[in-house]
């Protein structure tokens, strides 16, 4: 089913370094751009377009969780979703504004285009509230640039389309479940969600009965039509992550919609747009992706078991919702989806080596940009290098990109270097920005030792402060002992008790001013008999746990939630480059100041005695409010 728990770890248990959809395509875009968006996390300016996606396709799966009267009776024109979103706020919800009777098809489109406007209202609101939280913005771009008649189009689309479903169960006298349906309600381990129903979380089981309203017999009603054509889709109830996980845990997918009312499985991935971009080309590598991970997690116990036998997946869809559109992705027959799963595998190995040395970067290999027609149908291609070089100038990673042409990474510098700067000249440029004492290159970090000592107090799961479940223990001479921890959510596993251990490739680090060693799959624990001749092993006392770097800030960005005590967290980030490497700056809770929060795209920033941390591999320097310094130095 399309939610599952992810291997042996709980639904709280997440890893960036999963093969996701959005990562892959990103890779087959180019490798380089998958480098420094995903690995190392630089972000681009945020404009308004980039934040309707979220918000337009949640309003339509929660439109399509309403449940209509059973009677034929009016409705209220009142949407279920407006009133959940703002009360999560504290704002009252709104009260009904009319009533619809609901008979046929065209009735229910009535009831729709009602409740639209106070939907449409919603999404507005939603969307300026993320706006407010948007530390980088795209110049020349404000909120108010989505209009009401946008997002109108979009939910529109979406609910057109789903009613298309409703009338083909209509005609197909409701499909081969109908009879399941009408004896206990939604029949599958992980229910379509309904607003009338609890929520179920991943790796719950179901139990649900027949609602008022299923026949015991005759021909399929529009009430039962509705019903029974529901498609799953994420419940904006459920907080936690509502994936499918590959059973060796390397690989996840998260989708938006899958149709199962016909005896078999249709994936539907929903688009806020029209598909004319050359981001369109993406779709086909995502679906099938999800359509290789359905295919391997239908045996794990990791999911609940269904009532029916959903059948085989038959299909893969694009949504765009400004048409609408219905784009049709052709599946991969079992003998080249094993092929592409073989060479997915090879690319998570690749993703995973990348960064462990600053050297170790991927190949620029941009795949042409190709613009499409409206549905998501491929334009053709004229001159393929002037194509790649149009994916050159849309990468967010062009100006600090060596492999770059001229053209895109002279852009791409004019968008982050302060004109005091020289930037046409590579040399120069590197040079105005080689750091000063007491700050190193980015690239002399201390990355990887060895350590030798008493291995024991293994306790975990816990907390880390990203709110991931690790293991950790401590490692002991003498009197010194020093906290050693997972990179990330089970990143190396379960850690022995040994008196006499060797850390090989540990990664050092501090947190609230202790020192840590830090343990991914690229480091391993042994007994100290079995470690190889002539390694030189780093004292507990000499672990480096603190860097100052200087650079230009290139990225800024932002995040908050909800840990796992259920206590809420925030985030603010920045990517320094020296000229030759970038480095991600994370601030957490406190520590965000307001000089931090004053950073700004193209600052000159010094950061002294910034702590040593890890993230996904790569170093990370965090801020603590009581000993970190930041000087910035800006143009004018």
């Amino acid at each position: 089913m399309p939610v599952m728990l992810p291997p042996a770890a709980g639904y709280l248990w997440k890893s960036r370094r999963r093969l996701s959809a959005s990562g892959l395509v990103t890779w087959e875009r180019c490798p380089r751009q998958w480098f420094y968006s995903r690995r190392i996390g630089v972000a681009q300016p945020q404009n308004p377009a980039m934040l309707v996606g979220h918000v337009a396709e949640e309003a339509v799966g929660s439109l399509l969780m309403e449940r209509l009267r059973a009677d034929g009776g009016p409705m209220p024109v009142r949407s279920a979703w407006v009133a959940y979103s703002r009360e999560q706020d504290g704002l009252d919800a709104p009260a009904a504004t009319g009533e619809v009777s609901i008979t046929d098809l065209d009735s229910i489109r009535a009831w729709f285009d009602a409740v639209l406007p106070s939907v449409v209202d919603e999404t507005l609101r939603r969307l300026a509230q993320d706006w407010d939280t948007v530390v980088w913005r795209a110049g020349g771009t404000d909120i108010a640039d989505v209009g009401a008649e946008r997002m109108s189009l979009l939910i529109n689309g979406g609910l057109e389309l789903q009613l298309e479903e409703v009338n083909a169960c209509l005609e197909d006298d409701g499909g081969p479940h109908l009879s399941a349906y009408r004896e206990s309600g939604d029949p599958f381990g992980v229910p379509a969600p309904c607003w009338d129903e609890e929520p179920v979380k991943p790796g719950e089981q179901a139990s649900r009965s027949a609602a008022a309203g299923f026949q015991k017999e005759g021909s399929v009603s529009l009430w039962e039509a509705w019903e029974v054509a529901r498609p799953w889709v994420k419940d904006p109830r459920v907080a936690e992550p509502q994936r499918q996980f590959h059973p060796d845990g390397w690989a996840a997918g998260e989708l938006d919609m899958v149709q199962r009312w016909d005896g078999s499985v249709r994936i539907v991935d929903l688009k806020a747009s029209a598909g004319t971009s050359g981001f369109s080309a993406g779709l086909p590598i995502q679906i099938r992706f999800y359509q290789w991970l359905w295919d391997v997690t239908r045996d794990t116990d990791a999911r609940p078991s269904d009532g029916v036998d959903a059948g085989q997946v038959s299909g893969l869809e694009g949504w765009y919702l400004a048409g609408p559109y219905r784009k049709q992705v052709e599946l991969l027959p079992p003998d080249e989806l094993a092929e592409e799963a073989a060479r997915w595998k090879a690319v998570h190995e690749t993703m995973t080596q990348s960064g462990l040395h600053p050297t170790d970067v991927p190949l620029a290999d941009p795949s042409p940009w190709v613009d499409h027609y409206p549905g998501g149908e491929p334009r053709p291609v004229t001159n393929v290098a002037a194509a790649k070089e149009r994916t050159c100038r849309m990468c967010n990673a062009a100006a600090f990109c060596d492999a770059a042409p001229v053209a895109a990474r002279a852009a791409g510098l004019a968008e982050v270097v302060p004109p005091e700067i020289p930037s046409a000249d590579p040399g120069e440029l590197s040079r105005a920005l080689e750091p000063k004492t007491p700050c190193i290159r980015i690239r002399d970090i201390p990355r990887r030792l060895h350590v030798r000592g008493r291995l024991s107090g293994h306790w975990g799961p816990m907390a880390n402060h990203y709110g991931e479940h690790v293991h950790g223990a401590s490692v002991a001479v003498g009197d010194a002992s020093v906290v050693v921890e997972e990179m990330g959510a089970d990143s190396f596993g379960e850690l022995p008790e040994l008196e006499d251990a060797v850390l090989l490739d540990a990664a050092p680090g501090q947190w609230r001013r202790m020192p840590r060693l830090y343990l991914d799959e690229h480091s391993s624990v042994k007994p100290a008999s079995e470690a190889p001749e002539g390694l030189e092993f780093t004292r507990l006392g000499l672990i480096p746990t603190k860097a100052s770097v200087s650079g230009l800030v290139v990225s800024r960005g932002a995040n908050s939630g909800v840990g796992v005590t259920g206590r809420p967290w925030s985030m603010q980030t920045c990517h320094l480059w020296d000229g030759n490497d970038v480095i991600e700056v994370v601030a957490f809770g406190s520590a965000v100041t307001h000089t931090f929060t004053e950073l700004k795209v193209g600052d000159r920033l010094r950061v002294l005695a910034a702590e040593l941390g890890w993230r996904d591999g790569v170093p990370q320097l965090r801020i603590d409010q009581r000993t970190t310094r930041l000087e910035v130095k800006r143009d004018g």
